[in-house]
């Protein structure tokens, strides 16, 4: 019996640019305000994961080796 060929993975490197390309695309088609809301909601993502570290919730990360 032969041996089963699987396809060659996908360049990693160009996945991770054709999905950071298409982030900036919709990013780009959205209204004002909508981009005002998403800039805000990472922004209470930062400041919430910065009380967590603060508290010691985060378990590896920079200076947690």
């Amino acid at each position: 019996m032969a041996e089963r060929a699987w396809p060659a993975a996908p360049d990693e490197a160009s996945a991770w640019r054709e999905h950071q390309c298409s982030q900036l695309r919709y990013f780009a088609s959205l209204s004002l305000r909508d981009k005002m809301q998403a800039v805000e909601g990472m922004a209470d993502v930062v400041r919430r994961f910065r009380e967590m570290r603060e508290q010691g919730k985060f378990t590896s990360g920079p200076g947690k080796d």
